[in-house]
């Protein structure tokens, strides 16, 4: 056998052994890449001559690999595939260092969460770019289904033709109210103590609108707000004005703004975040998707 300084040549001459033994001639694997017979012929002879050994044997009018050619076309195939999946998995590398992700999320989740993802996310990828749209549960399902977005990070995600969604983690929805309201001292209430009161709820079209409206509804009939309103910041001052209450999730600031949270004692007073994910070749998508679980943890009940 060769020593290594004699590798690169060899190297070089495996793929014909591999064509000839695939296609049972030393013309045929000439025609099939793209050199001159003559060609690979010497490369045969040359590749026998470096190992040491017959590599082929005349078999009719064919040629058929010795079992030594056999065992080491074999070999030169398992290496060149994992050449090739080693550049597949190179090129794309360099397509996510420096590639691009249209992200839909409901704006509450632009507090705290989706930022801190992206953050963790740019530590590893930090040229990745961001176009990123922000609005109600059917925007973000609009712009999914439009293309203007490639996932979308959302409250209850539905399953739609040509998606897939992955469940984030679940986190309580709340009885928000004025720091002097009757029930801002209750450690928890239940759906009954809510129903008569003055109700501050999202408008159609608002994952938490349809939150809200399940949790309340009395026989089929869909609670009647005292206020709609477009923001659920909208609705947070509202309440903190005394003007009612409101069904939202934790707020992620720390700062008092004069209201109060309340647990409702209801297991129907949760929700789950997912992101929906349109099919698409950008290897940014499933990069985001891990780093978007890994960071749901600190948010809720993590969903396995």
């Amino acid at each position: 056998m060769s020593d290594d300084a004699e590798w690169p040549a060899i190297l070089r001459l495996l793929p014909v052994l591999v064509a000839v033994g695939q296609t049972g001639s030393v013309t045929a694997a000439a025609a099939e890449l793209g050199v001159p017979q003559p060609t690979a012929s010497r490369s045969v002879a040359r590749l026998t001559e470096l190992v040491g050994t017959p590599l082929t044997r005349r078999e009719g009018r064919g040629v058929v690999l010795t079992e030594a050619g056999t065992r080491l076309a074999d070999a030169a195939q398992d290496g060149m595939a994992l050449i090739r999946a080693g550049l597949a998995e190179v090129r794309q590398a360099g397509d996510l260092e420096n590639g691009r992700i249209s992200i839909a999320f409901q704006t509450l989740l632009g507090e705290s969460y989706v930022p801190d993802v992206i953050r963790r996310f740019r530590r590893r990828w930090p040229r990745v770019g961001f176009g990123l749209r922000h609005g109600s549960r059917a925007l973000c399902l609009r712009a999914v289904a439009d293309g203007e977005a490639e996932l979308a990070i959302i409250a209850d995600p539905p399953t739609l033709p040509g998606t897939t969604t992955t469940t984030l983690y679940t986190e309580p929805l709340l009885a928000v109210v004025h720091r002097r309201h009757p029930l801002a001292t209750r450690r928890s209430v239940t759906v009954e103590d809510l129903r008569g009161l003055d109700l501050i709820m999202l408008s159609p079209g608002y994952g938490l609108h349809e939150s809200a409206r399940r949790l309340l509804a009395i026989d089929g009939r869909d609670p009647v707000p005292a206020f709609e309103v477009g923001d659920y910041r909208a609705a947070r001052g509202l309440a903190a004005a005394g003007l009612g209450i409101t069904i939202l999730p934790p707020s992620p600031s720390s700062i008092d703004d004069g209201v109060r949270e309340i647990p409702i004692d209801d297991p129907r007073a949760s929700r789950e975040i997912g992101v929906l994910v349109r099919s698409s070749p950008n290897p940014v998508v499933p990069e985001f998707v891990r780093a978007l679980r890994a960071a749901a943890g600190a948010r809720g009940r993590v969903v396995d």
